[in-house]
């Protein structure tokens, strides 16, 4: 019968699994604080195709006149 270590291999696979966890929660962090910048500048580029529409608008009314 192979002499297996356990206990050694228990140790490895736990330090490799809070390394992975910790690379996972990085991950995740980064990949959350991009959403809210993309999500920040989407709302900021609707109001601001809001306001340019109201400027052409008056703009017409302008030169209708």
């Amino acid at each position: 019968m192979a002499n297996i270590d356990w206990e050694s291999r228990a140790k490895w696979y736990s330090q490799v699994n809070k390394r992975a966890n910790k690379k996972i929660k990085e991950l995740t962090t980064s990949r959350d604080l991009w959403k809210d910048k993309y999500m920040e500048r989407e709302a900021k580029i609707k109001e601001l195709e809001k306001q340019l529409a109201i400027v052409k608008k008056n703009l017409q009314q302008i030169m209708d006149l």
